[in-house]
């Protein structure tokens, strides 16, 4: 209201400057200065009242206060004392305007209630009185004040000439008593926004009335009679706020009324619209009879739009939007605004759809719009859980921490590799963790992860160092990345110390302003000013009337508090689409007024008062109801819209689209609609997708529609006909292959398809890695497990007779204490069996790795032969024989027969073992290598696990299940588990065709069968 004030004004008179705009209760501090009442310090304002009250609480020794003993033990008892502080602060803030008699009652000792709540809060209030250093609360305040003005004395020298009060359509009585004694001294004009021109408050609701015909008499056409002549139902329904006010007036103050404001819509408008003879039968307070009245064709004065999601509700008003202000070039941005019950919930939405279309939000919570706000509430955050790596990095990536700490966007990610690397997983510390009584250990903790990096950087070795294992990725150049991560822990260990403890509001400012420096540094930037101001305030502020020490979890509550109560209205009328909540004196006309988020039991909002409110026991003209505040808004919002009002909510479930009802004031205005003006299904139900073909017909009747080309372009698409499928992959790739790597034959060989996909096509189908959770490991599973088998196995096979339990544990792959021990145990018996079978191999010692480079036919392999040992190669596996274990074995066994002659291999698996001999026949070098090229210019035929199947069938005698058949199952089972995505890739769009056919079969006769017959000897 006050910015409209401004503008209006300004372009009135070109300049518009030296004015005041107050709140109620600061104009009568104002006042109250300039005729020579004292204004006391503030120990009533809501905010000191909370630290009082939660002082006084902390005694509560006298019979009066058991039910509040009750409440008050148990846990988090400190948090439950300051949060019942805040309750009853709100409520004797109500107090002292709306039940001022009863407080001085309360002074003579007096009850006004039979509540058994106000024997306790009386003598709370004479507690909170009885502090001198307070000053008087404002209902004395006010009455002071009255009674001067009420004087023969006069006070029209210090007096503004002229007051203007706008935009309240409600005020406490004793305001408005207020406001009619200074008229006597000075001019006070009241402006009052009134749907009605003729005097409504005796208005009575339906139910009301009806209930009060009953009463008169029980003769039915009476009743009829009394409908008859109702008064305008929106104005019964919707305005009891309004109402409420004008008895005030009648009832309590001498006032001139001036009537030449009101302008009748119908009468402005030369095609007057459904909206403008609404508007206009509201200005009359009844349903004006019109003849020959036809609403224009296509009329969309009102609309009322129900979806499935927020989101939908933002997407269908941009179209909206969009076809208004196409199809009025005079409509400006500046002229739409858009209300929601709270705003909030659609701002993270609003940038993504409005995007191409300037707007502004106004009414965000300080969280919301402040950055420095919003991560230091993250970083208090912390300490009411584990630490967990994930939560501190992502503080730590904030852009406006990261940067004080020497660190550049490009270090945040290496620093997390090194983090999660070092096994950190949860916890400062071992003292930490004891503190939050859970084991004693030091492991996958930020302490014991730090150590290693550091020791990594200093020391390259491998094994424990002085009890730490050093983390060998570190480089050089690593340096200042680990000292920022150290600087940044050092500082939450730093203030976690501080904030164990209890301190008094002055020193809490002063740890928290401390905290704040550590983590952002200094700046001169508003946000940060901001931020300082508020953890500034109760040293400022409260510290004098408040002497008690508090906990960490009270000053969080307190910070959490303010941060939420504070909204700024900065985002209000500035040249752009506005964005706001429905706030009271927001009755701002705009052409076009939009409301959104129209839910049931969202809009209006219930009236949750605690139960010892003593105000609930007797409602009285001027009492607050949010309930009754929402629904008069609803009222003004239909009369600030000039042309056109747009409702929303959301009217079906997104998941089952059952159908969800509205609010209920949407419910009574469709009623209304159609009772008064005949409109029939004016609610537009739209579908869930916005590429509906809905949207998109072009048909008269339709009211559906869109402006959105992606999703024409999608909807067409889905329309059309389906063309037949082809096969994802055809032709083959070109390149020459002379120069063979053994390591890229190797891994060609363990899945050929997959290696097609990854190398030849550059195509990734990995899903991304999941990050680890925020919790030591308790098992080991997968890849993991086959991985540290592998280790132990290859541990106890050369010979090393300590285990490796301490270096798994200190790299997080282990699970840890006494039940990990227990574990390792039972694996080394597990495995004890397996390295027999190995040593029985009697393949000698290791020998060092092979460098070779071989002539084959057309081709150069060269590459590393491994696995060798005095009598050979062998390769072992822990698990179950696989077909790629077979073709890997061979390809060693080819190569080392090639360098050395001949030569055997070994092959042990968890289930079997098998020996390669020298003599053995089967599938040449070259021939392997004439596959792998074929298979890197098209995909190879040779699935090798179905393979592996096959030839197991194979050899089998008197079976009932054919070898290809085994084949098939082994391949389906895979891809329906999704085991190999490559293979369901280039499957894709094959039709009918067989996957295993007979190129499957030559191959496996060709390659996997004459190795499988070399492995078992035949």
């Amino acid at each position: 209201m006050e910015r409209m004030v401004c503008q209006t004004l300004a372009d009135e008179f070109h300049s518009f400057c030296n004015f005041q705009f107050m709140f109620p209760l600061r104009f009568l501090g104002f006042i109250a200065e300039k005729i020579g009442v004292p204004v006391t310090p503030g120990g009533y304002d809501r905010q000191v009242l909370t630290w009082r009250i939660e002082a006084e609480l902390r005694e509560l020794s006298r019979e009066n206060f058991q039910e509040l003993r009750s409440y008050l033990s148990g846990e988090n008892g400190r948090l439950k004392r300051f949060q019942l502080a805040r309750k009853l602060a709100n409520i004797f803030d109500q107090y002292q305007v709306m039940r001022p008699e009863m407080l001085a009652d309360w002074m003579k000792g007096r009850r006004a209630t039979e509540h058994p709540a106000e024997k306790w809060q009386m003598e709370l209030w004479l507690r909170l009185a009885a502090t001198p250093e307070a000053g008087k609360h404002r209902g004395l305040l006010f009455r002071q004040v009255i009674e001067l003005l009420a004087s023969a004395e006069k006070f029209q020298h210090l007096l503004p000439e002229r007051i203007s009060v706008l935009g309240m359509h409600i005020m406490p009585p004793v305001f408005l008593e207020f406001l009619n004694n200074l008229a006597k001294h000075c001019d006070v004009h009241l402006f009052v926004l009134s749907p009605c021109k003729h005097y409504w408050g005796d208005v009575e609701t339906r139910r009301a009335e009806f209930k009060r015909t009953l009463q008169l008499s029980s003769q039915q056409e009476k009743i009829a009679e009394s409908r008859d002549n109702e008064n305008h139902p929106l104005l019964a329904g919707l305005g009891q706020q309004g109402r409420d006010f004008q008895k005030m007036m009648l009832e309590n103050i001498d006032f001139e009324i001036e009537f030449e404001s009101f302008e009748d819509p119908f009468e402005a408008a030369e095609q007057p619209a459904l909206l403008q003879i609404l508007q206009s039968d509201l200005l009359h307070g009844e349903l004006v009879q019109r003849e020959d009245i036809s609403f224009p064709a296509g009329d969309r004065s009102i609309q009322i739009i129900s979806c499935h999601s927020r989101l939908r509700e933002i997407t269908i008003l941009k179209d909206h939007l969009l076809r208004l202000l196409y199809e009025d070039h005079t409509l400006q941005l500046r002229d739409i605004i858009v209300m929601a019950p709270d705003i909030q919930d659609y701002t993270p939405l609003i940038p993504a759809v409005f995007d191409d279309i300037q707007f502004s939000i106004a009414d965000n919570s300080l969280q919301r719009q402040n950055r420095y706000i919003s991560v230091f509430l993250s970083f208090l955050d912390l300490f009411k859980g584990r630490f967990g790596w994930n939560e501190i990095m992502g503080l730590l990536r904030q852009p406006v921490i990261f940067p004080h700490f020497g660190l550049a966007p490009a270090d945040l990610d290496c620093l997390q590799q090194w983090v999660l690397g070092t096994s950190i997983r949860w916890g400062l510390s071992k003292e930490q963790r004891e503190e939050m009584g859970v084991a004693s250990f030091s492991e996958a903790t930020w302490s014991a992860g730090i150590e290693r990096l550091l020791m990594g950087y200093a020391i390259d070795a491998e094994g424990f160092v002085d009890g730490v294992l050093p983390f060998s990725d570190i480089e050089g150049s690593g340096a200042g990345m680990v000292g920022g991560l150290c600087q940044f822990i050092s500082v939450i260990e730093r203030t976690r110390t501080l904030f164990r403890s209890e301190h008094s509001l002055e020193t809490w400012s002063s740890i928290l302003l401390d905290a704040m420096a550590d983590i952002f540094g200094e700046n001169d930037q508003k946000e940060y000013a901001a931020l300082r101001n508020i953890l500034s305030e109760p040293a400022e502020n409260y510290s004098t009337f408040y002497r008690e020490r508090v906990g960490f979890d009270v000053i969080l509550e307190w910070i959490k508090m303010v941060v939420r109560e504070s909204r700024s209205s900065t985002g209000f009328l500035r040249g752009k689409l506005t964005f706001c909540s429905m706030l009271p004196m927001r009755s701002v006309p705009f052409r076009v007024v939009c409301l959104l988020g129209l839910n049931d039991g969202v809009f209006p909002k219930n009236d949750n008062k605690p139960t010892f409110d003593l105000m609930d026991l007797e409602l009285r003209l001027g009492d607050r109801s949010p309930r009754a505040d929402d629904r008069y808004q609803f009222l003004e919002a239909i009369l600030a819209a000039r042309s056109n009002l747009y409702l929303s909510y959301i009217g079906q479930s997104v998941r089952t689209n059952e159908v969800i009802p509205p609010s209920v004031v949407v419910t009574e205005f469709l009623e209304f609609l159609a009772g008064a003006y005949s409109v029939d299904s004016p609610v537009v139900i739209h579908p869930l997708h916005q590429f509906n073909k809905g949207y998109f017909v072009d048909e008269k009747e339709s009211r559906l529609f869109s402006y959105n080309k992606y999703y024409c372009t999608t909807a067409k698409n889905l329309q059309r006909e389906m063309t037949p499928s082809r096969a994802w992959w055809q032709g083959e790739l070109e390149g020459e292959f002379e120069l063979i790597s053994f390591n890229e034959l190797l891994s060609f060989y363990r899945n050929p398809q997959s290696w097609f996909v990854r190398n030849c096509l550059g195509v990734s189908l990995e899903s991304e890695t999941e990050l680890p959770e925020e919790r030591e490991i308790f098992k080991t599973e997968g890849l993991d497990t086959y991985m540290i088998d592998q280790e132990i196995v290859g541990n106890i096979l050369d010979g090393k007779e300590s285990d490796i339990q301490a270096e798994l544990e200190a790299e997080g792959r282990w699970p840890l204490g006494r039940p990990g021990s227990l574990r390792y145990q039972e694996k080394v018996r597990e495995l004890t069996s397996f390295t027999a079978s190995v040593r029985n191999q009697d393949m000698g010692g290791r020998v060092a790795d092979e460098i070779f480079e071989l002539k084959v036919g057309p081709y150069t392999l060269s590459g590393t032969l491994a696995n060798l040992y005095e009598n050979g190669v062998m390769l072992f596996r822990f698990a179950n024989l696989k077909g790629k274990d077979l073709l890997i074995n061979w390809l060693h066994h080819l190569v080392a027969n090639s360098l050395f002659g001949k030569t055997r291999s070994a092959l042990v698996a968890a289930d079997s073992d098998f020996n390669f001999s020298s003599d053995d026949s089967g599938p040449g070098l070259e021939l392997m290598l004439d596959h792998f090229v074929k298979g890197c210019r098209r995909p190879s035929h040779l699935f090798v696990e179905p393979a592996f199947r096959y030839c197991d069938q194979l050899t089998k005698k008197n079976v009932r299940v054919l070898p290809l058949d085994k084949a098939i199952t082994t391949l389906n089972y895979s891809l329906e588990k999704g085991y190999e995505p490559a293979w369901n890739l280039l499957l894709r769009g094959r039709g009918e065709e067989p996957v295993l056919g007979p190129e499957f079969e030559s191959l496996c006769l060709e390659i996997m069968n004459p190795i499988w017959n070399a492995a078992n000897g035949e």
